[in-house]
């Protein structure tokens, strides 16, 4: 097995997880958005009876 002899870089780790939550972002933005406002519309319907 491969085993490091010190930690991560703590610059390593920021760019992954700005990596990270940028393509999360990117892939799922879109769909997250428009259940989000489906949501608020739904909610805004059942308060207002």
């Amino acid at each position: 097995m491969f085993f490091r002899s010190r930690f991560l870089s703590f610059p390593l780790v920021i760019g992954a997880v700005v990596i990270g939550v940028v393509s999360w972002k990117a892939i799922f933005g879109p769909q997250l958005d428009d259940y989000w406002k489906k949501k608020l519309v739904e909610e805004a319907s059942t308060k207002g009876d």
